[in-house]
């Protein structure tokens, strides 16, 4: 044989055993989700590990280290608990401390695959704690001790939480109780099954904010129906989806109770860790989305950003307005902090719009330098930069993850950490200045959010940004085309060929741009071009007036409550209230003078089925100073039943008895509702919206499809400044309408809407 050949043979032996190894390496696969607390952290594997033509696999389980390649020679865990699925967990970790943990699985033969690793920290060490008057019989001092010792252990080991217990012995309490506050007593009755862990953990969760009154749990920003429904914070829904091996979860309540891992009773507490485990990781999950666990802290950092040190990152504000399409956060020579136009490109050859992220697990703080300068972002009365050899907490910042989609991407508040419910924060404002700001929950908050990426993501979220903005001017050039559309005359001769002119300059721009500066331009072009051809147009048929439905922010409602005042409970598309007095609105600016209507399909049944048909209704739907009471369920009533969800009868016609059943009424065109109004002067706004006080018991409200109307003509902001007709009702030939929006046949003496203009009929 010769040479050649041998080193040919020996080759090929060689990639024959090494594709032979790689086929045999087991393949594990790591669910990317996981939870953690102080001590501990769970994971779940991903389907059944796959042998490749190895041996049958004779482990697995999870290995976590401080390095960033966990293997099995480091901390390896096979215990498991049982909760849709088989949940692996570590126990007696480091608190506040940064690990990598992923899913292993080795075969007879030894071989070990490896699935992604999760690189998460570790919170720090949870201080809860009690003191007990052992006021009952020794049993029953026995029984609550030690479920009070075990809850403290459970809540020290999985939250970050901090919090004194007094409790009592109460033979007069028939379960337990507790209230809220920064030093919580809690009551322990008599009742052998009301003194048990599970009893003492939802007791301490009221302690720590689950109350119907003061905190978020029973607000207006994080939880829907106005305090009542569900929570729509994000980590606990990510706690949710991870602990139930399922998506799309989200924790539900009252005002004092959760569900799921609420343990509301005797009945719920089954004994098992994963019951107390969830209970005690949705409080801490509840504190990270903003739930207030005392009068004098803010909501619980956590690692919210999963960044590196040394790469660089780019910054750019959540608000359209405040240059979220063409602008970088970077310092000025002043050391004041800027959003700068500038593109990807021209970013990526600017190291002073880039900055290195670092994070502090002791306390889950994160710091910013700037690449350029070197300085770090502080707060000293403000936010600004400066030159720090030795970092205190000045330059600590608090990120806390919004809950908006923005360009595949979610903006976090930059948070100076106070003892307070309302922090300072970093926010953009006009004219590329920023500035400290009070720490606002909601969701409308955009100026206060920034979107943390590093330039691969910034080039995507550009790409992406660019190709939602040509959408954008697409959808606002055929609502300009739909506005002219519309039969109306001129107030102003050339108003028609203006808007034509300026309809043809955006499309060719658009079609050849690829600029997200000059989109967003065209954009702005395009609804001045629509307000200045509303100012200057009057319809001139009532029954098509000019659509600006398109200027209230989420008016279907089809899966949230966005841009709207409050939050509601939002199903089918459908927002409604129940048993809870709201107000929900929104105010639309920047308006022509002129007469609006403001419509929805929404309805009101003032309380339980029995009686809805005989009680006085409080419901409103309103524009400005204008109301109007919302339909009644009996108004739209059918002889036959639409079919979908539940519908009850009144009086031998059908209405609905749930959200489904509403959704379909309403996408029938059912309990139309209208109000008008006008608004004095250009530039203006008006607030609409529906509203109702006093909804007692059963009381029930819910709505969908706003919609907002323009007739065109200069508003007056006055009644009194209104044409007068002489002529005998007989002798008007337009349409006649009254102040609802209803024609009529026949109109006596009074105010009606004529050709667009309010009448006097005398």
């Amino acid at each position: 044989m010769s040479k050649n050949l041998r080193l040919l043979l020996l080759c090929g032996l060689a990639a024959f055993s090494v594709q032979k190894s790689m086929a045999q390496t087991p393949e594990v696969t790591t669910d990317t989700r996981y939870a953690r607390g102080a001590t501990m952290a769970f994971g779940r594997i991903k389907g059944n590990p796959k042998v490749n033509g190895g041996s049958a696999i004779s482990k697995r389980g999870f290995c976590l280290s401080e390095k960033p390649e966990p293997t099995v020679d480091d901390i390896v865990s096979t215990k498991t608990l049982t909760n849709s699925g088989t949940i692996y967990y570590f126990e007696d970790l480091k608190p506040g401390t940064m690990y990598y943990m992923r899913a292993y699985a080795t075969n007879k033969d030894g071989v070990t695959g490896y699935g992604d690793v999760i690189k998460f920290s570790t919170i720090p060490m949870g201080a809860i704690t009690y003191n007990y008057n052992n006021g009952g019989s020794a049993d029953q001092n026995k029984r609550i001790n030690d479920a009070l010792t075990q809850a403290c252990e459970i809540f020290c080991n999985l939250t970050s939480i901090k919090k004194h217990f007094s409790v009592g012995y109460g033979s007069g309490t028939p379960t337990a109780d507790c209230n809220y506050n920064d030093n919580p007593w809690m009551n322990v009755g008599p009742n052998a099954s009301y003194q048990r862990t599970g009893t003492i953990m939802h007791e301490m969760q009221h302690g720590l904010g689950v109350i119907p009154y003061s905190t978020e749990w029973s607000g207006d920003i994080l939880r829907s129906g106005n305090g009542t429904g569900e929570w729509l914070g994000d980590r606990v829904s990510a706690f949710l989806d991870f602990w139930d091996n399922t998506t799309g979860s989200r924790l539900k309540g009252d005002t004092q109770h959760m569900w799921p891992y609420g343990i509301n009773g005797a009945q719920e507490d089954n004994g098992s860790l994963a019951l107390y485990y969830g209970n005690a990781m949705i409080g801490q999950a509840l504190g990270e989305d903003g739930l207030q666990h005392t009068y004098s802290t803010f909501a619980d950092p956590y690692y919210s950003l999963i960044q590196e040190d040394d790469i660089k990152y780019y910054i750019k504000n959540e608000s359209e307005d405040r240059g979220l399409y063409s602008s970088f956060l970077k310092p000025n020579a002043n050391g004041a902090l800027k959003w700068v136009s500038m593109s990807a490109d021209e970013a990526a050859a600017n190291d002073s719009a880039a900055w290195y992220i670092t994070f502090t697990p002791d306390n889950q703080y994160y710091q910013f330098r700037n690449a350029a300068t070197g300085q770090y972002m502080t707060y000293s009365s403000g936010v600004k930069m400066a030159a720090k050899t030795k970092l205190s907490a000045n330059e600590d910042w608090h990120l806390m993850k919004g809950r908006v989609d923005v360009s595949g991407q979610r903006g976090y508040w930059i948070i100076h950490p106070e003892a307070s419910w309302q922090p300072k924060c970093l926010q953009a404002n006009a004219s590329g200045n920023t500035g400290q700001a009070t720490f606002n929950l909601a969701n409308s908050a955009e100026s206060q959010r920034w979107l943390i990426m590093t330039m691969d993501e910034t080039k995507a979220a550009e790409e992406k940004a660019v190709e939602q903005m040509k959408k954008s001017v697409e959808k606002t050039i055929e609502q300009l085309k739909g506005l002219a559309a519309v039969p109306h005359k001129e107030l102003v001769e050339g108003t028609d060929n203006t808007i034509q002119t300026a309809i043809a300059e955006i499309e060719s721009q658009a079609a050849t741009t690829t600029s997200t500066t000059v989109l967003t331009a065209l954009v702005e072009q395009a609804k001045n071009a629509a307000i200045n051809f509303l100012k200057n147009a009057e319809v001139t048929d009532e029954a098509q007036p000019f659509d600006l439905t398109f200027m209230l922010v989420n008016p279907t409602l089809d899966s949230n409550t966005d841009g709207w005042s409050v939050a509601a409970t939002v199903t089918y598309g459908c927002a409604e209230f129940y048993e809870k007095n709201f107000d929900f609105n929104q105010t639309v600016k920047g308006l022509p003078a002129g007469q609006y209507a403001f419509c929805a399909n929404a309805f009101q049944r003032p309380g339980s089925k029995d009686k809805a048909a005989s009680v006085a209704v409080n419901a409103q739907i309103y524009a400005g100073n204008k109301n109007s009471k919302l339909a009644h369920i009996t108004a739209d009533a059918q002889t036959k039943k639409v079919g979908k969800g539940n519908e009850v009868s009144y009086s031998g016609k059908y209405a609905p008895d749930n959200m489904q059943a509403a959704s379909a009424y309403f996408a029938k065109g059912y309990y139309e509702n209208k109000v008008t109004n006008e608004v004095a002067n250009d530039n203006g706004s008006l607030k609409v919206g529906i509203k109702c006080s006093g909804m007692n018991s059963g009381y029930w409200a819910i709505f969908d499809n706003f919609r907002l109307y323009f007739y065109g003509g200069k508003g007056t902001g006055e009644v009194t400044a209104i044409q007068t007709l002489h002529q005998s009702p007989s002798t008007l030939q337009p349409a006649i309408y009254d102040l609802q929006g209803r024609k009529v046949k026949k109109p006596t003496k009074g105010l009606y809407i004529v050709d667009g203009k309010k009448v006097l009929i005398k």
